[in-house]
């Protein structure tokens, strides 16, 4: 059995099911195995872990009936129904139940989740930096401030900027000076993360030492693409580049492949690149 925990409607979820299904292997897709109609049983003990999944009536699978698991992500609780609080515990419990579970696993699992990761699966650019600088690959210059004089200053120097809160992916353009002037009444409450403006974002995407790109590929940064998702730990990790005044730089971390964001060619050799590391 191979098994994919994920969301059902997720574009790689379905695709890389298909692949295996049309290739003969038994599949199951679960979004969260600690939530109906899954149920997960774990024995932990430090010489023989275990554990047996069953969805509703079918028989419970073993660790040893498990061929490999696919991660995609974190699992998550639905909030209906609970109370805030109670609602916090919940998904703190089934999160580390699962973290578990999945370092217990013997076999095969793709994208075997570390800690830091698993709990904060989308940290903002600015705090995947040092790894993507200590792996080779080139990222934006950018600067957190709340002086305006050093804001404007930054500005100046690279002929505009970008501020890009650090809880979300928006991006605004600061150019002219109204722009400017609305930053500077930010600042006085918060600082802001700046970066120079680039060009349109191209996604990439590492699956094992396979390198997939939505178009040419740059093969001098293939080396250390590599070498991030290796040091991430990941299999299946998904980055954007773009040109900047300076040259290409990383724009983009994502721990799992988003398959809407690639062409038909690059869709197609990510999920066969997948399939190949579950089978």
């Amino acid at each position: 059995m191979h098994l994919l925990l994920g969301d059902p409607r997720d574009l790689c979820c379905v695709a890389v099911r298909e692949a295996l299904v049309e290739r003969g292997h038994e599949t199951q897709l679960s979004r969260n195995p600690l939530a109906q109609p899954s149920r997960l049983s774990l024995w932990l003990d430090d010489d023989r872990p275990g554990s047996e999944l069953a969805w509703d009536a079918q028989p419970p699978l073993r660790d040893g009936d498990l061929a490999a698991v696919l991660v995609l992500g974190p699992a998550t609780v639905d909030p209906a129904g609970w109370k805030p609080e109670d609602f916090a515990y919940v998904q703190a419990e089934t999160q580390a139940a699962l973290l578990a579970w999945l370092w217990s696993l013997e076999c095969p699992v793709v994208n075997r989740y570390p800690a830091a990761v698993w709990y904060r699966p989308r940290p903002p650019l600015l705090a995947w930096h040092g790894l993507l600088r200590r792996s080779g690959l080139p990222t934006l210059d950018t600067v957190v401030t709340n002086v305006e004089a050093e804001a404007r200053a930054f500005g100046k120097r690279i002929g505009g900027a970008v501020y890009g809160p650090l809880t979300s992916d928006t991006r605004y353009l600061v150019t002219s000076e109204n722009d400017w002037r609305g930053l500077a009444t930010l600042l006085r409450v918060t600082p802001a993360c700046l970066s120079p403006p680039h060009g349109e974002a191209r996604p990439v995407c590492v699956v094992g030492e396979q390198v997939i790109w939505d178009g040419p590929s740059v093969a001098e940064l293939e080396p250390a693409l590599r070498r991030f998702a290796a040091a991430l730990g990941l299999d299946c990790v998904q980055l954007a580049l773009a040109p900047t005044a300076a040259g290409p730089a990383v724009v983009a971390v994502e721990t799992r492949p988003y398959l809407e964001q690639f062409g038909d060619a690059a869709r197609a050799a990510i999920v066969d690149a997948v399939v190949r590391l579950l089978t």
